[in-house]
């Protein structure tokens, strides 16, 4: 039992925090709100037939296309309810979410939503690796509750800075600035939490578990 939750939790951090990468590193931040207004653009192309019948792709279309086709790798599906934000994650690489925007359940959905000015927010294959492991550790019967505790404050810590970029995101898409990427993380990173304290925190209760000071 011991040897499995080793392996276990010695695989995740490997994983995802070796080489001194950090958790920013593994969740992706950066490249999250470049896939987005990139994948909004293009699906926004596709799921218009009327324009996208007459659009020609010109160099930096491909680029953008390349750049989503590679990275992408699922979504977060928006939806509010008594002005709270809801997020579902759901996976998806390039040509599968291209098809999933179109179906008639989303497009309901979409409807009913209609105050929302962003109706997804889109992922890259390394967050939606990072965070599926993280939630698969959070369930694992097998692994401690005093470590799950850590694992799930990661999770909501997560799920806050999301939602932090989602509404920033919302806004300069609505009022239509020419903000670049940069802009918009230097303002996320104004506002996020830092998950410095959240990876300190689960090394730490990993070690006090397997007693790894007292060896």
């Amino acid at each position: 039992m011991v040897k499995y939750q080793m392996k276990t939790l010695t695989e995740f951090i490997d994983n995802h925090t070796s080489k001194g990468f950090t958790f920013d590193n593994a969740i992706d931040y950066s490249n999250l709100i470049k896939l987005n207004y990139e994948t909004d653009y293009l699906f926004d192309l596709f799921t218009n037939e009327i324009n996208f019948e007459n659009y020609q792709f010109d160099e930096l279309d491909q680029v953008r296309v390349g750049f989503c086709k590679e990275n992408l790798g699922g979504l977060f599906e928006a939806s509010e309810k008594d002005r709270i934000l809801y997020l579902e994650l759901v996976y998806g690489d390039f040509q599968i979410a291209s098809q999933y925007v179109r179906t008639r359940y989303i497009k309901e959905k979409e409807a009913n939503n209609s105050n929302l000015v962003l109706q997804r927010f889109f992922v890259t294959k390394k967050f939606y690796d990072f965070f599926t492991d993280l939630k698969n550790l959070e369930t694992n019967p097998f692994v401690p509750k005093i470590i799950k505790k850590s694992v799930t404050k990661i999770i909501t810590n997560i799920y806050t800075n999301i939602k932090v970029l989602f509404e920033i995101m919302s806004v300069h898409i609505a009022a239509q600035t020419e903000s670049t990427y940069q802009n918009v993380y230097s303002e996320f990173s104004n506002k996020r939490i830092d998950h410095q304290k959240d990876i300190d925190d689960l090394r730490n209760q990993i070690s006090i578990y397997f007693k790894v000071n007292q060896i």
